[in-house]
């Protein structure tokens, strides 16, 4: 496993920002003395952090690396900060089209990944589970597969918040990501519109702990899937909004890959 981490100059952000990737370039085996050489160019996961979080978050809190290395596949994990991967027009700031698109030129550009869709996927965990859901859907000709956990699908919520000294309960806080409330139903940011319209869905594999807070949310989604006719897994697992949930279904994930 090779792990690189470094910035990028990005056009979408108009500015550098940082990304890690890990690489199954040199797969040895020391304790049999054997040696398996992934082929080239490699299958690739687009790893999208949650809120409060970087692109180290995961190297940190899970065991990726060493999953990422058994089963041979790239993993490229950008730095979203707390933008649920959403495009900001007045900040400049188009997280959407650089995870959906850009990302993806400058990462095949530098390593030696796969540009096939079937050999490209995308998930994320909390905020990342809803820009992997958003960014799936509206780049749909990128990827085969998106992968909730615990997803953050708060959108029909955060419609309704007022002022308030949390910030995740502050109206505020979430028109400064998405922009008007009032218009988020129906547009781009509605991952149900992004259903409705997307012409070619890609696999949906969805994971939430049954005591998490999120898990009615994810639930009702999923119901909303299967009304639509839409091909999804959802794994109701136990455990909360956690790390070591997290490090489990993602891993779980990675295996249908």
């Amino acid at each position: 496993m090779v792990l690189f981490r470094g910035d990028v100059k990005c056009k979408s952000l108009q500015r550098r920002t940082t990304v890690s990737v890990i690489l199954p370039a040199d797969n040895i085996h020391f304790l049999n003395d054997s040696e398996e050489i992934v082929p080239q160019p490699y299958k690739t996961l687009y790893l999208l952090h949650g809120l409060y979080g970087s692109d180290d978050i995961f190297l940190a809190n899970t065991s990726i690396q060493k999953f990422a290395e058994d089963n041979g596949i790239a993993i490229v994990i950008p730095c979203g900060e707390n933008s649920f991967y959403v495009d900001n027009e007045k900040a400049h700031a188009y997280y959407g089209e650089y995870v959906g698109q850009e990302l993806l030129d400058i990462t095949r550009n530098i390593f030696p990944l796969s540009h096939k869709r079937e050999d490209t996927f995308i998930a994320g965990f909390s905020m990342g589970g809803y820009g992997a859901i958003r960014n799936g859907l509206k780049y749909y000709e990128n990827f085969s597969k998106i992968g909730m956990i615990s997803a953050a699908l708060i959108t029909d919520d955060i419609v309704n918040y007022t002022s308030d000294d949390n910030v995740l309960r502050s109206r505020d806080f979430y028109e400064s990501i998405f922009g008007n409330l009032d218009e988020l139903k129906g547009s781009d940011m509605d991952p149900k519109y992004l259903i409705e319209n997307c012409p070619d869905i890609p696999d949906i594999y969805m994971a939430c702990g049954i005591d998490d807070f999120l898990f009615e949310k994810n639930a009702d989604f999923y119901r909303y899937l299967n009304s639509k006719n839409v091909s999804a897994t959802f794994t109701q697992g136990k455990g909360e909004h956690t790390w070591e949930f997290c490090d489990r279904y993602v891993k779980e994930f990675i295996k249908t890959l």
